[in-house]
């Protein structure tokens, strides 16, 4: 026991002292501290002089293990509590609904599916353990290869890749004679992320095992233009590319010819059109046509909003319309979302104080009670790259060893989202923190839940944002984080037939109770929740004190969720509402205690000093603009005066 644990006995009471006890209380506390003179010898450890072991002994201290507390440096700044002064969490009604139903599976098996051809069904059966047709692959893969131009609009994880790759490499390799990688190009693949190329590309590659003269290869940058070129040279029968790598290439490199191109599929259209490439669609569209006018092309979507159906009319000609949804519930679609039945989805209701303790509670008490034959890989979806970066970091941090924490956005280099893109699908257990980058089409093995830590900016990105679990027939749960006034996006959800659940924010943080905690955070959790809540925020309250390049992380982070919030359409104003947000409540859930107006630099420089230094170099930078433009003869020169030229003089005539 300490000197400070004992003064802070000393004082403890269980009801409010009178004035009398608080003097008496003073007094003891003046007479304890006076009575102990310490003797510092040189050199020699601080002991208590040997007439007051008899004081000593009255506060039941052993005189021979006694040791004075050593002063330790306590970093200010404003500690609020995480339960006070939060807004009322409100209570949301949840209503019964029948989502639009879409079986997954059909009633047969590849073997007995008419028209592939058996080595095609082999590399399935043993290169990729699929046996089982599902729904939109019955629907679709007959239609292709007849020819037509086909849309096909299906539930996320129903097996869409496989519904146009079957009937395109089935229709390639009955080419007579045989196709050759120096013919050029026959299939065009464009997908609107390299993540998702990649995991098609894997696909064509398994497929083609047994015809090695159908060669797929990419095109979606993150690499020099040399090496994409030298595999153009090489020969391409079939090209999985993103759209702004494939138009850049159709501009600088003249070995790419599209004269012999079959099939040109756009898989995740509503996504390219998200990314804003639909100029770039119609461009490449336009190059496509002059090259060869007559072509298959398939248009894939997880939803038909107005923009894919406008996409839709400038790409097909009298296409046939595949909705694996069912039939009672077709005309319904448009405004409606299908949800794959084996996907349970939650939301939970928290102050924004207490959103990082939340997720860390929810975090560990779904990865740390796993038993270690068990696999469980999380996905939590952040709002910008700042917010993935730093909170990868703080977790990593506080959290231990014992859970395995991984980054992906769209600013790491294409090495480092492709290495993390497999490490993370191969791992047993592991949470990844993203962005909107992995939200579409990606096929990560055995993720049990996905987490929006932001709310998504349409019912569509949910949509393909839960769509990363419950895969292919596979068990799933989502949850999503919301504050109190944005309770009303669960009505919007529920409007589109999407049946979601409530988490209590009591039951969550009751995970802090039943999971092994560390260090100073076990023995700050004395079974109660409050208190447990309260070390965990501190926890990560002082590792971004003590380390400068976690608080800079942290400033970032939270000054790109600021400009993020502010950024949410007209049509989701009335939910996603800036004006009726708390900035400091907020800047808590990033674990820093600055006050918004100074967090990286928003607002006013923090002393006089910083202010004129601020002024005198804005006033600088415009008289350097007052100058005018400069000639090159004057900026070369060191010694110019910064005047403008005089004009030359015309000689007098005499």
């Amino acid at each position: 026991m300490t000197m400070d644990d004992l003064s802070l006995n000393l004082n403890i009471s269980s009801s409010a002292p009178s004035n009398q006890t608080k003097k008496q209380s003073f007094a003891s506390k003046r007479n304890y501290n006076d009575d102990f003179d310490i003797d510092d010898d040189l050199g020699s450890a601080p002991t208590v002089k040997k007439k007051k072991i008899k004081k000593l002994k009255e506060y039941n201290i052993d005189p021979d293990n006694y040791e004075i507390p050593k002063k330790t440096e306590v970093k200010s700044g404003p500690i609020s509590s995480l339960f006070q002064n939060n807004p009322d969490i409100p209570n949301v009604p949840t209503r019964r609904l029948k989502p639009v139903s879409e079986a997954l599976f059909a009633p047969t098996s590849y073997e007995e599916f008419p028209g592939i051809h058996p080595f095609m069904k082999k590399n399935l059966n043993e290169g990729m353990n699929i046996t089982q047709v599902t729904t939109v692959q019955q629907l679709s893969i007959q239609p292709i290869l007849d020819g037509g131009d086909v849309l096909v609009r299906s539930q996320t994880g129903s097996g869409k890749t496989l519904a146009y790759a079957i009937p395109i490499i089935q229709k390639l390799q009955e080419m007579r004679p045989k196709i050759s990688r120096k013919d050029g190009i026959y299939a065009v693949i464009i997908l609107p992320t390299r993540e998702l190329a990649l995991q098609t590309l894997e696909i064509f590659t398994k497929l083609c095992k047994s015809f090695t003269w159908i060669v797929p290869s990419w095109l979606t940058g993150g690499e020099k233009m040399k090496s994409e070129k030298a595999r153009i040279r090489k020969g391409i029968s079939i090209l999985v590319a993103t759209p702004g790598r494939l138009l850049d290439h159709c501009k600088h490199t003249e070995t790419l010819k599209f004269s012999k191109v079959e099939h040109l599929v756009l898989d995740e259209a509503d996504r390219i059109l998200d990314q804003g490439y639909e100029r770039d669609i119609a461009e490449f569209l336009e190059i496509l046509k002059k090259q060869k006018p007559q072509f298959q092309s398939i248009l894939l979507s997880a939803t038909l909003t107005p923009a894919v159906q406008r996409l839709a009319g400038m790409t097909l000609q009298n296409p046939i319309q595949i909705d694996a949804a069912d039939s009672t519930d077709i005309h319904n679609t448009t405004d409606s979302l299908v949800i794959p039945d084996s996907l349970k989805q939650h939301f939970i209701v928290t102050p924004p104080k207490l959103r990082l303790v939340a997720l860390a509670s929810f975090i560990l008490g779904k990865c740390q009670n796993v038993n270690e034959d068990e696999e469980s890989k999380m996905l939590v979806f952040m709002a910008t790259q700042d917010m993935a970066d730093y909170h990868t970091e703080l977790l990593s941090t506080v959290l231990g060893e014992n859970i395995a924490f991984f980054k992906l956005h769209g600013s790491m280099s294409q090495s480092e989202r492709t290495e993390v893109f497999k490490t993370f699908r191969s791992v047993k257990s592991g949470v990844l923190i993203c962005t909107d980058v992995a939200a579409r089409g990606l096929d990560l093995p055995l993720v049990d839940w996905i987490v929006q830590y932001t709310a998504p900016s349409s019912s569509t990105d949910y949509v393909h944002r839960v769509g990363r679990t419950a895969r292919v027939g596979h068990e799933g749960s989502s949850l999503l984080f919301l504050i109190p006034s944005e309770v009303k996006l669960v009505e919007e959800l529920q409007n589109r037939r999407i049946r979601i659940e409530e988490i209590k924010l009591k039951d969550c943080l009751q995970n802090l109770l039943s999971v092994k905690m560390e260090g100073d955070l076990s023995r700050l959790a004395d079974g109660n929740v409050e208190t447990a809540a309260t070390a965990l925020q501190m926890s990560f309250e002082s590792a971004v004190l003590q380390q400068k390049i976690l608080h800079t992380s942290a400033c970032k982070g939270y000054t790109s969720w600021v400009r993020f919030y502010a950024s949410y359409s007209k049509d989701l104003r009335h939910i996603f509402n800036f004006k009726q947000i708390h900035l400091g409540h907020f800047a808590k859930s990033f674990a820093l205690r600055d006050a918004p107006s100074v967090i990286s630099g928003i607002g006013k420089p923090k002393n006089k000093e910083e202010l004129k230094n601020k002024k005198m170099a804005i006033n600088k930078e415009k008289s350097f603009k007052q100058r005018g433009n400069f000639s090159k003869k004057q900026m070369l020169s060191e010694f110019d005066s910064g005047l403008p030229q005089r004009k030359p003089s015309k000689p007098r005539k005499k």
